[in-house]
């Protein structure tokens, strides 16, 4: 399954069956992504590629789980297949994820993506509540933290610049806004697979997100964990992406 970081309101979009397609970096970190997702190896890369920006059946038809997740607030899985196109005719080349099913969904308010935190106004005069106040969405500007480039987004209203100016940050294709892109989606799926093996309440979780993070930032070469009789090592490859390898050990020393 491929896991992708995004935030509540985009998840909640996907799970009313309100955004069918995501556009995603033709870059390398989600070209390995994509290809061992549809079962192949990097030798079969070009090939793969060149199906999908042709729109090959059986290629761009293949069904595959992908789960969208925001930070672990909350998470929808769905069906999806893989294309390279345009999302319009200004847009730049990009992989497109097309949703064709929602299998699953948790953590998402039971209420519309532009309708949320309503509250009840008294009204001034009748001292009657009023109908819920509607937090509205439209378009806005805001600048790239890396290339300050404006970028106009869909976003809700009333929120602050630097709110902005992330969103922004979030969508703009220049290179580094995109390696903070992957940069993410990599500490969250290693987040996500130490979440699934350590415990929490002894503080092994917490040692190894902080060996992850410490990695993956450069702050150390590597680090190795021993917990038990696993040992675990965690560095990173010439590509950048986290490796951790897991060692057994079955100890048969006794001592009388």
């Amino acid at each position: 399954m491929l896991t992708i970081t995004t935030n509540k309101d985009e998840i909640a979009e996907i799970a009313a069956g309100e955004k069918k397609e995501k556009a995603l970096p033709l870059t390398d970190f989600w070209e390995k992504r994509i290809i061992n997702l549809l079962g192949f190896s990097e030798s079969d890369a070009r090939t793969i590629i060149d199906n999908l920006r042709k729109d090959r059946k059986g290629t761009t038809d293949a069904e595959r789980e992908v789960r969208f997740t925001a930070g672990g607030a909350a998470s929808v899985t769905v069906s999806a297949c893989f294309k390279i196109g345009r999302l319009n005719d200004l847009a730049a080349e990009t992989f497109i994820l097309s949703i064709k099913n929602v299998l699953e969904s948790s953590g998402i308010d039971p209420v519309s993506v532009e309708a949320v935190e309503a509250e009840v106004v008294e009204d001034p005069v009748e001292g009657m509540p009023t109908a819920p106040a509607v937090r509205t969405v439209s378009q806005h500007t805001g600048f790239c933290k890396y290339c300050n480039q404006a970028q106009m987004i869909e976003a809700p209203d009333g929120l602050s610049a630097a709110d902005y100016n992330e969103l922004a940050t979030d969508a703009c294709s220049c290179d580094e806004a995109q390696r903070e892109r992957e940069k993410r989606a990599k500490m969250e799926a290693a987040g996500m697979w130490a979440k699934n093996v350590f415990s929490q309440s002894d503080g092994q979780l917490q040692c190894v997100l902080c060996a992850i993070r410490a990695t993956f930032d450069g702050n150390a070469d590597y680090v190795t964990i021993k917990i038990g009789k696993n040992t675990h090592k965690i560095d990173r490859d010439s590509d950048g992406m986290i490796r951790i390898k897991t060692t057994y050990r079955d100890s048969n020393e006794e001592t009388f």
